[in-house]
């Protein structure tokens, strides 16, 4: 049910009823929603809610658009608006991503169709099926998950209607109208069907591919309890359906439920013998037994033979196949190969990480990995990364910002810095505050991003002095209500009684974390309709945050280029280059913390942070750690451990292999940035000055 407690109003604005447009970068200026380091991307792959392995969405859902009409491509850009000089100048006028478009207006087809047959569960399933691709593909605060969560439970319904009434007449519900593809895995149960269009699948079968669907959206909407809960009706109806367990791990890692997951993966690994269509599980595998190896029967063993024995086998059937892969009809497979290779040797280095630190095997693995991953990548644009960052430059400068605009509202914590920078143990700091709460890594305030320039535009142009006050106040009160709507799907899904109770008693919330590192390309918009919010810039040594940034496999995207020496100097140097500019045009807007301050003098860094949110200390802070939460990021086992800094100066351990990354970036590899939270001096610098 609802969480019908009140939110604390702060000046917000009212509610707005609103619709989403846009969210590409025009005329250079960035959006991270769509993730692409090209201006127009049509790459539509999957990550946490992907169907098996590194396939695009759900193969029914692109038949289905296929059947209708519906390409993958984008749309051409629309004509731009004429901008009118104005002072201080408006943003540059916006065009439509194409990728938005292009899946909000197939969705409205299908909802249309739906709406017309409401009872018909294959036209339910192509509507929530392609609402979740979206939310994959766009991160704009989750606005399609509820929508695609009612449209999965609706299917259900009808399935369930469908399989009663077959059993009243004696039918089987798990014998399949159509043949597995050929060339597929056979298994002898309902995974035989997991390639199938939704037409040719059992009853059974279609209600296990609903109920992982579902998984999969409760996963994105941080809901990992319900996630589980979805997988394990799929696992009542075929208790080996892969799909469904190895997501479910994904979910119970995330819980902390370490050896659940692990006994999922190792029947995925075990079962999943002959095609390796859901690789992740070498690599989730790998990150359990990083994390608590006790929780693996066997440990190690459990993957390791697996992949020395696999590994030279793939590698060769790619070395045969190689002139056919290159041709433009086997991208896909192509695509699978390289990303199956890409997997297994990241669980190997992990491997030799950390368990044997044989670190020149480890760096084989890794550079192999990254060699097989680039090679079925496009071509790193330089010239569109460093053009997108002198136009931010050239926009945002002293007289952009009109004086007295913006909301009073301090209910946004921004937090912002390079990936891999630990902005997720500052985030969980400030999540164990009663009054504050982090919801996820899905920006409310990024995904209408678009929508908010394209408004200030409008309001430029329009010769009413009074216009773009106003209009950016409302934007900044829609914003707030986004985020506070956000939390309170969250909070609602909660499954256990006791922590229901719990919920209760706790106080509202009175600030909002808004965690999309890269909003740090966003500053100017920001400040525009928070002028009053704290922006927390987390900076990390810039060779640990670079290297712990090259190890990471992030989900598909522009952060796909940290996996190759060149193209990750220029994305951390020209996040050095803004945030320097930030700095410039916006002196003291930005609060800095050093991430190796927070980790060495946690409760003094702690303390100044709450402070600066302007709300009152709590002793619970400092046990974050031991707080029940569920963190979707790539530090999910790492903060679960409380503070430890034994990780500082880690990329010393790779030093000679990284000499090539450590020229490139020449002198981005020194960075003398001091945290500059009110009253907080470093310990060394206490002793220096006794």
């Amino acid at each position: 049910g609802d969480y019908n407690s009140p939110i604390v109003p702060e000046d917000d604005g009212k509610p707005q009823k609103m619709t989403l447009v846009s969210q590409q970068a025009v005329n250079g200026v960035p959006s991270s929603t769509v993730k692409t380091n090209q201006p127009n991307t049509k790459d539509v792959r999957n990550g946490a809610g992907k169907t098996a392995g590194n396939k695009k969405i759900p193969k029914e859902v692109e038949d289905y658009m296929r059947k209708n009409g519906m390409t993958l491509t984008n749309n051409q850009n629309q004509p731009q608006r004429q901008q009118q000089q104005q002072k201080p100048p408006p943003p540059p006028p916006q065009q439509t991503d194409p990728t938005r478009q292009h899946y909000d207006n197939q969705i409205a087809k299908l909802r249309t169709s739906f709406h017309a047959s409401p009872n018909d569960e294959y036209k339910a399933l192509a509507l929530a099926d392609a609402l979740r691709a979206r939310d994959l593909a766009i991160h704009d605060g989750g606005s399609a998950q509820n929508e695609c969560i009612e449209i999965y439970h609706k299917a259900l319904q009808l399935i369930h209607v469908k399989k009663e009434n077959m059993k009243q007449l004696g039918q089987n519900t798990n014998v399949a109208s159509a043949q597995a593809p050929a060339g597929t895995q056979a298994f002898g149960n309902l995974n035989d069907e997991l390639f199938l269009p939704n037409a040719g699948k059992s009853v059974d079968g279609l209600l296990c591919a609903v109920y992982a669907g579902l998984g999969k959206i409760y996963f994105m909407a941080n809901m990992f309890e319900k996630s589980v809960e979805s997988y394990d009706e799929a696992l009542n109806i075929e208790p080996m359906y892969l799909d469904a367990l190895s997501y479910r791990a994904s979910s119970l890692i995330i819980l902390g439920r370490y050896e659940e997951a692990a006994m999922n993966y190792t029947t995925v690994i075990q079962t999943d013998g002959k095609q390796r269509m859901f690789v992740d599980a070498f690599t989730g595998m790998a990150k359990i037994l990083v994390a608590k190896e006790e929780a693996v029967p066997n440990g190690w063993d459990v993957i390791v033979p697996t992949l020395e024995r696999e590994i030279p086998n793939i590698e060769n059937r790619l070395e045969q196949m190689s002139p056919q892969l290159q041709l433009p009809q086997n991208a896909g497979s192509l695509s699978f190969i390289t990303g199956l290779l890409t997997k297994m040797h990241l669980a190997m280095f992990s491997y030799h990480d950390v368990k044997t630190k044989q670190t020149k095997e480890a760096w084989h693995h890794l550079s192999t990995a990254y060699k097989h991953k680039m090679s079925a990548l496009p071509k790193w644009s330089a010239a569109h990364e460093d053009q997108r960052i002198d136009t931010i430059k050239k926009i945002f400068r002293p007289g952009f910002w009109p004086e007295g605009t913006g909301s009073t509202s301090r209910v946004p914590i921004f937090i912002i810095g390079f990936v891999r920078s630990g902005s997720t143990l500052l985030e969980r700091v400030l999540d164990a505050h009663p009054l504050i709460v982090g919801t996820g890594e899905d920006s409310v305030f990024n995904g209408r991003l678009d929508y908010i320039r394209n408004k200030v535009v409008e309001a430029s142009i329009s010769g009413d002095p009074t216009m773009v006050p106003r209009v950016v106040k409302e934007l900044a009160g829609e914003v707030v209500n986004g985020m506070k709507d956000r939390w309170r799907t969250i909070d609602s899904s909660t499954s256990d009684e006791k922590d229901a109770i719990e919920k209760e008693k706790q106080p509202v919330p009175r600030r909002f974390s808004d965690k999309m590192l890269t909003n740090y390309l966003n500053i100017g918009f920001i400040h525009m309709l928070f002028p009053r919010a704290l922006i927390l810039h987390v900076a990390r040594e810039p060779m640990d945050t670079i290297f712990s940034a090259y190890k990471h496999e992030f989900p598909p995207g522009t952060l796909d280029y940290t996996s190759d020496f060149p193209s990750l100097a220029q994305l951390y140097q020209n996040y050095r280059d803004i945030m320097k500019h930030w700095d410039e045009v916006l002196p003291g807007r930005v609060t800095h913390v050093r991430y190796e301050d927070l980790v060495r003098d946690m409760p003094n860094v702690a303390r100044s942070v709450i402070n600066a949110t302007g709300l009152q200390w709590d002793d619970g802070v400092l046990e974050f750690h031991k707080k029940k939460q569920a963190v979707n990021t790539l530090s999910t086992t790492q903060v679960r451990k409380g503070i430890y800094s034994h990780h500082l100066k880690s990329w010393m351990t790779y030093e000679e292999e990284l000499q090539p990354l450590v020229k490139m970036l020449g002198d981005s590899v020194e960075w003398d940035l001091k945290t500059s939270l009110a009253n907080y001096v470093p310990p060394a610098e206490e002793e220096k000055e006794g």
